[in-house]
Formats: C-alpha cells, structure tokens, sequence
C-alpha cells in the first residue's frame, strides 16, 4: 500500500530549561540562521517553527536574519506553525492564560508575517487540560498536535472533545525531534510500522535547538527520489487538510494525563507566584477598566510577556535548574510590581466622590473585583494619628457599615512586633457591592488593660468553636482537626490534617511514576517544652497548641510540628460568621528527597472533583498522583480551595494535598544511571520556608465562585479621601453565583467581557456591563465572549473577532 507521509522538520529549543534565558536567545538565533541556509539552498525544503518570542528574540538581535525570515515565510519555504507566545504548560494555567498565549501569539505573527496558523501544537508539554478544545476552537484552530501524555496513550489521530462539546483533530507524535544523521531511521520506521495510509513525522535536531543537518537533509532528498511512498517536506496544516478525526467513531473526552507527575509540585515558589500573578493580571485589568485611568500600555504588555514566559513547560513544572528558577521568580516580580502600580493608580481613582472623614473618624474603603455582592472577612492596618506610650491602654476599634450599622470586629496582632499602641490590624465581616468601592469607618475607642484574645471555649483535651451552623474542635494533644461539622454533617474524620511524608527520589518531573507512595512517616506534634523552643522563648505558655485571635470574627490557633530535621508550623482560622476554615502551613523544609502531603479525612466518599481550565473534571481516588486549579473536593462533601498549590491525591476519601518535595534540580532518569551525584552536596529543589494557604468548606454548585474570591481579594486600604471629584465606575454587576465573569478589557469605547459556565448543566445568566444588560443562555460548561462598542452588543469568538 502507498503511503502519504508529511514531513514536518522543525527544532525543539527551550527559551529556558538547563540553561539561562540569554543562552536561550542565542541557541534561537543560531538555530533560525542555519534553517534559513536550508530552506534558500535546499528546493522542496520547508521548516516550521513556532513560538512568537523566539521571533521577536530574532527580529531585536539579528534584524537582517528577521527579514530573511519573512521572505521565506512569503515564499512558503518557511511555515509558521503553532502561533501560540511560547510552549507552556499545559495543565496548570487557568483559561485566560491559555487565551492570552494564543492572542499574544497571533497578534504577532498576523502583524510581522501575515499569517494564522490553524493547527496549534504543544510537543513537550506535559500533559494537556481537556479545557483545551473549548478554546482553541473559539480561537481559530481546528487542530492539535503534541507528544506527551500518559496512562499509555496511543499514537496518530484522534477526535478529541472538550468539556463544553467541542470537537477538534487532534494527532499525537511519538517524538518531536531526532538526533543528528538519524531523521532517515525514524521515517523508514514509520513508514514500515505505520497502520495508517496518511501520517506526519517530526522531524530535527531539538532540546537545545539544531533543526535540520545537511547530513540529514541530503540523505531524505535521496530517500525522496527512490522510495515507492508519497513522502514530502510538508507542514501540519497540509496534514489536517487531508485527514478529517470528525469522520472517526469515537471522540475521546477526558484530559490527556498524567504524565510527569512531580511536576504538579516542583518549585512551589513558581507556582504561587504564578497564581498570585494570573490572579492580579485580572484583577488590575478589572481596575484599570472600571476606573478607566490611563496606563502605560507598552509596559501592560511587558509585564503580560514577563508572566507569559514563567508559564513555559519547563518553568511553571519546576523542571529547570536554579538560576532558571530564581530568573522566573524575578519576571513574576516584575509583573506583579507593574500590576500593584496599576491597581493602586486605579484605586485612587475609584475612590473619588467619598465624602471626608468627619475628625476621629478612620475610613476604610474596600474594593470588590467580583461583579458579585460577596460577604467576607476584611483584614486591613493602618496608623494611629499619634503613638499612645500608655503601657495598659489599647485602641480598641469598633466599625460601622454606610448604613451606621455596627460590624463584627477584632483587633489583632499587627504585621511588625513594635509593643506599643500604634499600629492598628482589624479582621471585620462586611458585605461588598458588586465590583465598586464600599466605605466602612472606624471609631478608635482607648481601653485599659484590653484583652486581644477573648475568652474562648476549651477543655483539658481539646479547643472548640460552636456557632449556629459551625462546629470545629481542635485536639490539644495531637494539634489536629477532630471535628468539622457544618449544618449538622460532618465533613471530616479524625484525625485530620496530618503531614504525612512519602518516599520520593532525586527526579525533578517524577518522570517514572503515577504517585507518591508508600508513607514513611509524618510530622509529629511537639511537646510543650519543644514548642517553646523553636518560637524561642522558654517564659512562654506551657502550651504547644495555643490561641493566638479570638473574637467576635475568627479564632485562630498555632501549632508546632517537626519531622526529622524539617517543621511546620499550622495555624487554622475558624470562622465565626461563616462555615469555613482556613489552614496556613508554614513549612521549614530541611531534609532531602522528601514529598510532603497535608492530609484530610473526608467523610464522603463520593466523586472527587477538581476545577482545571473552564472545566471541572473527576479526579482519581487511587493514589494517582493529579492536578487541579483553585479548589478539589467530593461532590457531597468537604471542598479544599487553595492559593497556588496543583497536586495531589487521594486514596479511600483522604484528600492528600502535595504541599512541596525535595528532589534535586533537574535530577532526570537515564537508564539505571544514578540520576545525581554521589560525591557533593546537591542543590535540592524547595528546601527552605514555604508557606502554604488553604480553605476547608462545604461542597456546593457555586463552589468555582468562592474560590475565586478566595483568590481575588479584594483592594483594602485606610485612606482618608479628599471628599472631592464625582464616583467614577465602570462596572459590570453578575446576577448568578455559577457563571463567573472570567475577564473584563476596556480600550476606551470598546469593552470585552468573557463569561463560563461553571456547570454541567445548562445555565442562564444576566449581567450588566456598563448600563448595559445582557441575558446569557449557556450550554454545560460554556464560555461566552461579547464585545460591546457604542452600545452594540456582538458576541464573538474569544480573541473579540
């Protein structure tokens, strides 16, 4: 039978993985410059690449090269394929930041070439989230192709659907490159094993650049001029045009993983600071938006780069070395800092038209970035007019609504540890309107001999916290959660929230394994007198587990752990106006080749569930070590949010959240080599302090809505407006707790706004954005893109085409 065979030749190159970004840009320039050589020399040569920063790397260093570049393109000897910024990973950013890899991308190549690739292609990308159909559809491809997956995945084409019902092609390569002189074996091979009568072979030099040989080069043209087959250097669009995967019977419909699953873990300084800055990329483009202030738009654009390129697939996975990991943690730095000038550019702003304090009085003005109205907890400080040097006198705050009414408050312990009355911190329960700045003013009250921690409930055994819906009872003797019951059901069994420690080894991506296990120990509870000394200082209480807030809001308790030479200091806040509770872990991390997971009996023992890009997708219940987003839970039971943590796993209803692990920096299996160095010390990945922030709360159908406002806090100041100017607002005001507004863009009389339906189900929504209504019909897991100019509504595809 003769075959169809379309040779794709392109060059894998890490912008950043065990080298630096600088190295990066040179190999990329190296690498373009002997592949525009081929295709002028070489008739019938055609090379692909994607990766617009590559090219822009290109266009700023060697602008001759650039230009050779688009000729090529022009003439069709060089295919531009792909179009995404770069390779990111592919399971852990949230679907904006996939829609902004992809927008980056083609705004570049559509204005320096003139092109839009329709096939998009993640070839080492570890993993990829089922959320990913719904958006590439809506952006303009029809296709994917990749490598890397896992759970013994096959070869070749495929239909695979979204979440929402979308279907694209999709084709999985055995390998994206091949070594130098040997692309000819990797053809015949093909050729001779294949089943199918069409395919594509990748082909090229790749994981630090090469491309095409003309040793490889000269001896395909001599294959291609004597083999019976219909080989050709060809591109993946030519490949799609010919095979259709809508024709096959079947469509796959679930995520293609797991694969690499350590790096679900791997450097959680990454991973935090990822989410921190995918969440405030949001919600300062909220800011901006609802404010309408000016901003510096080339460096909005430097700082969305900057996060963009942290979200590379061998970044964000914490599979690079440690100067590659310190160099992504000074771009999220970068970012971040533009963003916080932007957002408090836009606060300012927001908060004109508030009336001037009246003398005595402490405004606090918060704003919501939600087009919800949410009821929280506020934290906030602020500055006593002068310092009060009367030892037993304390401020005590009290708090009033705009409607005069007194709020839930407390005093607490401010962020410095000067012992004098002049920093003020204050937790309160206040209700916020829809996307806007709600006012709350403080009244200073000077109380003598005021006690910080109110009176609490306890026992010889155990501390407990009983409200009308909440029951929580902490043991005194192992600093574990006993109880967590809300409504009358309880959500855990005890014990819960050991850190158990499992068996690991010195890999990076946990390349040769599906989970972390078995246990080998976990983090013990110190005595008292143990306690006292890692807080240093033996006068204090005689008490491990100890209550450090209490009030009318929250009680909050602090308890010490150690194993071997590693600590963890836990503390849980207990709502007392909500029925939730909160689990700061504050690792020190001292011993090697460690995981650590911080664990919960669940009581149900249905299906866990866990939210990935605009989809909810079932999770494993076997100790398959996976990856989720802002929260996972049992569909009936205890839900777990979390603020930039990815992997876990679950064996029998233990919900075991992968807090960090110890490998050594691109520690990476080959054979039964030793995969480090026996003969120094190595660096080790996250040994050090991390602090980790989590939520314990009841499952419900608006759960993505609370841990979206667990993630986007709201914008808390003590600032004492002029009382001039008139309120500015923008907003955009959301009437249902299960569609969630997922970005919000103004450019002056021009608006975007996206929406998903967070459901299963169909849903409808209405909204307005601007003074303007809209009524939103929804299929299951739908996400919606309307443009709004002078008035006119358009809904359109996710790039507002």
């Amino acid at each position: 039978i003769m075959k169809k065979v379309y040779l794709i030749c392109n060059a894998h190159i890490d912008p950043l993985w065990q080298w630096n970004k600088n190295e990066g840009a040179a190999e990329a320039i190296s690498t373009f410059r002997v592949a525009a050589d081929f295709c002028e020399e070489y008739d019938g040569f055609v090379f692909n690449h994607n990766e617009s920063l590559l090219y822009e790397w290109v266009e700023e260093y060697e602008p001759a090269l650039f230009s050779r570049i688009q000729k090529l393109v022009k003439a069709g000897k060089w295919h531009i394929m792909g179009g995404w910024y770069l390779q990111p990973d592919c399971v852990m950013p949230s679907g904006e930041s996939f829609i902004a890899q992809i927008e980056t991308g083609r705004r570049y190549f559509e204005e320096k070439f003139g092109v839009s690739p329709s096939t998009a292609l993640n070839f080492d990308s570890f993993g990829h989230t089922r959320g990913l159909v719904q958006i590439l559809k809506k952006t303009g491809f029809d296709s994917y192709l990749f490598t890397r997956t896992g759970d013994n995945f096959g070869y070749g084409l495929f239909r695979w659907e979204g979440f929402d019902g979308s279907v694209i092609s999709a084709y999985r390569e055995v390998a994206y490159g091949t070594n130098r002189g040997k692309a000819i074996e990797k053809i015949k091979n093909a050729i001779d094993n294949s089943q199918d009568d069409r395919f594509l072979i990748l082909w090229g030099i790749g994981d630090h650049g090469g491309g095409p040989s003309r040793i490889d080069l000269e001896t395909i043209n001599g294959f291609l001029s004597e083999t019976e087959h219909d080989v050709c250097h060809s591109t993946p669009e030519d490949y799609f045009k010919e095979v259709h995967a809508e024709a096959l019977d079947a469509s796959f419909d679930k995520s293609l993983v797991h694969t690499m699953v350590g790096c679900y873990t791997s450097m959680v300084r990454i991973k935090q600071a990822h989410r921190r800055v995918e969440n405030k990329l949001k919600m300062c483009e909220i800011m901006l938006s609802d404010s309408g202030v000016e901003y510096d738009k080339n460096e909005w654009e430097a700082a969305k780069k900057a996060f963009l390129f942290t979200e590379f697939h061998d970044v964000l996975p914490g599979s690079c070395v440690k100067s590659g990991e310190d160099e992504a943690l000074r771009m999220l730095s970068f970012a971040e800092n533009i963003c916080d000038n932007n957002m408090l550019k836009a606060y300012f702003v927001l908060c004109r038209g508030q009336k001037k304090a009246k003398v005595g009085e402490i405004p606090i003005l918060v704003y919501n970035p939600m087009p919800n109205e949410i009821t929280k907890t506020v934290e906030v400080e602020f500055q006593l007019g002068d310092q009060n040097w009367n030892e037993s006198e304390t401020s005590v705050v009290k708090i009033r609504d705009a409607g005069g009414n007194y709020l839930p408050v407390q005093n607490e312990k401010e962020a410095g540890s000067i012992p004098l009355d002049w920093r003020i911190k204050i937790a309160f329960t206040a209700t916020l309107a829809p996307m806007s700045v709600t006012r709350f003013d403080c009244e200073l009250h000077p109380t003598e001999n005021h006690e910080k921690i109110a009176p609490y409930d306890e026992d010889d055994k155990n501390i407990f916290v009983t409200t009308d819906t909440l029951s929580v009872t902490i043991s005194k003797k192992t600093g574990l959660l006993d109880k967590y019951s809300v409504n009358g059901k309880d959500l855990l069994s005890s014990p819960s929230g050991k850190i158990k420690v499992c068996n690991d080894n010195e890999d990076a991506w946990g390349m040769l394994r599906r989970g972390f296990y078995p246990e080998t120990g976990e983090f013990e509870f110190l005595s008292s007198t143990e306690a006292k000394a890692f807080r240093g200082f033996t006068d204090g209480k005689d008490e491990n587990l100890l209550v450090i807030e209490n009030g009318p809001v929250r009680l909050i308790t602090e308890g010490i752990f150690r194993y071997m030479n590693s600590y963890a200091v836990i503390r849980y806040t207990v709502s007392k106006q909500d029925n939730y509770v909160d689990v700061n872990v504050r690792m020190f991390s001292n011993d090697a080749i460690k995981m650590y997971k911080l664990c919960f009996n669940s009581t149900n023992k249905g299906q866990l569930l866990g939210q990935t890009a605009f989809g909810t997708q079932e999770l494993e219940n076997d100790d398959t070590e996976f990856c989720y987003h802002k929260w996972l839970g049992f569909d009936k039971g205890l839900c777990i949010l979390n603020k930039g943590t990815y992997g876990g796993s679950s064996d029998n209803g233990e919900i075991r959240i992968s807090l960090l692990r110890t490998p050594v920096y691109t520690g990476h299996p080959i054979y039964d080599r030793p995969i480090a160095r026996r003969d120094r010390f190595n660096d080790h990945i996250d040994m050090g302090e991390r602090v980790f922030d989590f939520r314990l709360i009841p499952y419900s159908d608006g759960i993505d809505l609370l841990a979206e406002d667990f993630n986007l806090s709201s914008y808390t100041l003590a600032f004492f407006p002029a009382g001039e100017g008139e309120k500015v607002s923008h907003n955009v005001v959301l009437d249902s707790a299960t569609v969630l507004l997922s970005s919000y863009r103004r450019d002056k009389n021009r608006i975007l706004v996206r929406f998903y339906n967070t459901q299963n189900t169909e849903n409808t929504a209405s909204v307005k954005v601007d003074g303007v209504n809209i009524t939103m019909e929804f299929t299951p897991y739908e996400v919606k893109t309307y443009v709004i100019e002078n008035g006119n509504i358009k809904e359109t595809d996710m790039l507002g085409r």
